[in-house]
């Protein structure tokens, strides 16, 4: 049963899957990142992959909820609401103003705070690497 109580189709339910494995994944690869930056003993690192590891969170948390209010809100006259492209809008604004402050201040390594960034990336490729590794073995439907 879903959230509202209705119930998933099987390609519903795959769905909902692979976006947990997804997070759960991204979870996983920000930590090897940051044992990684760990690893180097340089604070600009450290706090550049924390950075980016949080910033890409966020921008994939709030780019999925903008993105949906965007696209519920184009209905019967055609048009998106001007709230939703706002929101959309402002998401940007934030995310890439906060990593133009980062840059500006030096305050971290850039690098590390793409690799950061990236970590949802990585992810993705990570699932995809297991869905083809299925299809080569044979168990997927």
């Amino acid at each position: 049963m879903g959230v509202t109580g209705t119930v998933l189709s099987g390609e519903e339910r795959e769905l909902q899957q692979m976006w947990r494995r997804l997070e759960r994944t991204t979870g996983l690869v920000f930590a090897m990142m940051l044992l990684g930056a760990a690893w180097t003993g340089e604070p600009k690192i450290i706090a550049g992959v924390a950075l980016g590891g949080i910033l890409g969170w966020a921008n994939y948390r709030w780019l999925s909820t903008s993105t949906r209010a965007l696209l519920t809100s184009i209905g019967a006259p055609g048009k998106a609401s001007g709230r939703a492209i706002l929101l959309f809008a402002v998401r940007a604004l934030v995310i890439w103003g906060a990593v133009g402050l980062a840059f500006w201040s030096r305050a971290v390594d850039i690098l590390a705070l793409v690799a950061g960034f990236c970590a949802f990336v990585a992810a993705v490729m990570v699932e995809v690497g297991r869905r083809i590794g299925l299809i080569i073995l044979g168990r997927e439907e």
